[in-house]
Formats: structure tokens, C-alpha cells, sequence
């Protein structure tokens, strides 16, 4: 009985230790993919860049500096029309006017040529969204504009969506993301870890979705 319990204890610790081999290896990899995550994250254009032409152009919400960015390719003519995935409801296109400072002309050029969608919750959910707006207006390519650390979940959910539209990519990098020290700065490493970890995941959920709907 004595030999049963040692025994039992000797494996107990010898998996205890192996499952935290496990879970060393694991996190390195992990950091490691991350760090090359980051390094790769796509860069902002330079302002006098000209931004590649197409029919549309698609902001995700998450930031005023995306809706920036897109109205002005709207207003370079980079795009004959912009939509905004993802908008927080009670938000009008008199409070983007507001928070964008627009003058009269860019007001009109708001009115008009600017839809603002508001179902949308999640990355998958802004591109349907943009299909359906593609497909309404006739367009066959379009210019994505969301966070740099964002666009590669946003590309290849984006890519998989919409196989028959020409896509075009415009990161942003927020003010407040310095990719310089972002491992010195807790927040910022939250942020990217966990961007990261959905990323990783994006295939696995896809494959789950396409089962569940077929």
C-alpha cells in the first residue's frame, strides 16, 4: 500500500513538472511571436503619401483618429463614399461633425457621401457589413482603415469575407501606442497581447463559425 502511494506521488510530480515545461515553452513561444507581431505590425503611410484609389472606404470604429484618416482619403478622393462599421448607438453624423471640427464644405461632403452602420460588434460583423455596402453601391474594391496593431486580424478576416473585392490597407497608429517601449508599458503590452492571442485564434473561430452555419 505504502509502494502504491510513492509511486503514485513519484508521477504526480513528474507530470507536475512536465506540465510546467509545458507551460514555460508555451509562454516563450508565445513572447516571442509577439515580439515578431509587433515588429511587423504594417506602417503608417507618410503624409505625403497618395493613397491607393478605389471605390469605397471603410473605417472600424475604435478611435477618432481612424475617422480622421478616412474622411480626409474621402476628401482627397481616394474613394467616392465612406463607411463607418460599428457605430455606438445615439452617435449622428452632427456629432462626427462636431468632434472632427468640419467646416460647412466638409459638412456637406459628410452628409452626403458618408453612411454610418451601426451593427456591427465585431471584426467579422464590419466586414459583412462592408460587403452589403459594397454590393448596394456597386463597388468592387475597397480601402480599409483601422489601427495598425488591428489590420492583420482586419486583413484576413477582411480577405476571407470578401474574396471578390480588391482591398486596399490604410493603418493607423494611434497617438497614444509607442511601439518604441511598448514592452515598458503595461497597457500598451495588454493591448497587444491580447490583439495577438485573437489573431492566433482567428483561424480556429472561423472554422468553428463555418461549421455552425452550415
Amino acid at each position: 500500500m505504502m509502494r502504491f502511494k510513492t509511486v503514485s506521488l513519484a508521477q504526480t510530480k513528474m507530470a507536475a513538472k512536465s506540465l510546467l515545461i509545458v507551460l514555460l515553452l508555451g509562454c516563450a513561444f508565445f513572447m516571442a511571436g509577439l515580439q515578431h507581431f509587433v515588429l511587423t505590425l504594417p506602417k503608417p503611410a507618410p503624409p505625403t503619401t497618395t493613397a491607393t484609389a478605389t471605390d469605397g472606404i471603410v473605417v472600424i470604429t475604435g478611435g477618432q483618429q481612424r475617422l480622421a484618416d478616412g474622411f480626409n482619403l474621402l476628401q482627397s478622393g481616394a474613394g467616392k463614399a465612406l463607411l463607418v462599421s460599428g457605430v455606438g448607438q445615439g452617435v449622428s453624423k452632427a456629432i462626427l461633425a462636431d468632434e472632427l471640427k468640419l467646416n460647412p464644405r466638409e459638412t456637406g461632403l459628410l452628409a452626403c457621401c458618408v453612411t454610418l452602420e451601426f451593427q456591427a460588434g465585431d471584426t467579422r460583423g464590419n466586414a459583412v457589413a462592408a460587403g452589403k455596402w459594397a454590393q448596394a453601391n456597386g463597388f468592387t474594391s475597397l480601402q480599409l482603415v483601422t489601427a495598425n496593431y488591428h489590420m492583420p486580424r482586419a486583413k484576413a478576416i477582411f480577405t476571407r469575407t470578401l474574396p471578390d473585392i480588391v482591398l486596399s490597407y490604410w493603418p493607423v497608429s494611434p497617438d497614444d501606442l509607442d511601439l518604441d517601449i511598448w514592452w515598458k508599458t503595461p497597457p500598451i503590452i495588454r493591448l497587444l497581447a491580447r490583439e495577438y492571442a485573437k489573431y492566433l485564434t482567428e483561424p480556429m473561430a472561423n472554422l468553428i463559425l463555418t461549421r455552425i452555419n452550415d
